[in-house]
């Protein structure tokens, strides 16, 4: 027999499209997140939600381009975090 989903099974999805993390999305599956970027290409899979959001502030630090000392990105990365968090939580 084998594993996996019989053939034309999906999987139940649920998507977060919120501005303070664009261009990405995430997509909600049953046992996993999927980080999606704007051509709705996976950039990872996580089993936390909180891991995604560190994932997409540490790219946000990257897009920057911009030499830091370790506590300015420290300040940077948590700021970016915060800012996204905040965002969720009005919601």
């Amino acid at each position: 027999m084998r594993k996996g989903r019989q053939k034309g099974q999906t999987k139940a999805k649920s998507v977060i499209n919120d501005p303070s993390i664009a261009p990405y999305k995430i997509l909600i599956e049953e046992d996993q997140y999927v980080l999606l970027d704007e051509k709705d290409t996976p950039r990872g899979y996580y089993t936390s939600l909180d891991k995604v959001i560190y994932k997409i502030s540490k790219i946000f630090m990257a897009n920057k381009r911009e030499e830091y000392s370790l506590s300015g990105f420290m300040t940077g990365y948590n700021d970016i975090k915060n800012e996204i968090l905040d965002s969720f939580k009005g919601a």
